[in-house]
């Protein structure tokens, strides 16, 4: 494991954000924080992380989509991997799905999805497996 991974975590729930980077700190992870999607996407103008956690709701229904589409239509962003950590599959299906469409779709933004409540055990390996396939 790459101890010094630099993690961004961007969700607007300070406790979970907190959280999560105990755990990730707990494994050696050097982690960064934003609590919403402007501040991450000025965190990561001033320096690219390893692995970006990235929640969906935020000041808006799909921030995080918002952040991810943006990143991987960047040319120097594209390429860092997208922990999508989330409770919006439960609110989607409250919603109705046809509401999200234009989120939705073939050229999905995130290299993985996880759905909140994770266990920090799954979380880890999730995130060792993320930064292992991009430092072959």
């Amino acid at each position: 494991m790459n101890t010094k991974s630099d993690i961004l975590i961007i969700d607007d729930d300070k406790d979970m954000v907190e959280t999560v980077g105990t755990v990730l700190e707990m494994h050696g992870y050097a982690v960064r924080k934003a609590y919403n999607g402007k501040d991450g996407l000025s965190q990561i103008e001033k320096k690219i992380p390893d692995l970006i956690v990235l929640d969906v709701m935020m000041s808006t229904d799909t921030e995080g989509f918002d952040v991810a589409y943006k990143l991987k239509n960047h040319e120097l962003h594209r390429y860092i991997p997208i922990l999508m950590m989330t409770s919006f599959p439960k609110y989607m299906a409250e919603k109705g799905v046809e509401k999200f469409q234009h989120i939705l779709g073939e050229n999905w933004p995130v290299t993985e999805f996880l759905e909140k409540p994770v266990d920090p055990d799954d979380l880890i390996a999730f995130i060792k497996e993320l930064l292992d396939e991009k430092n072959p």
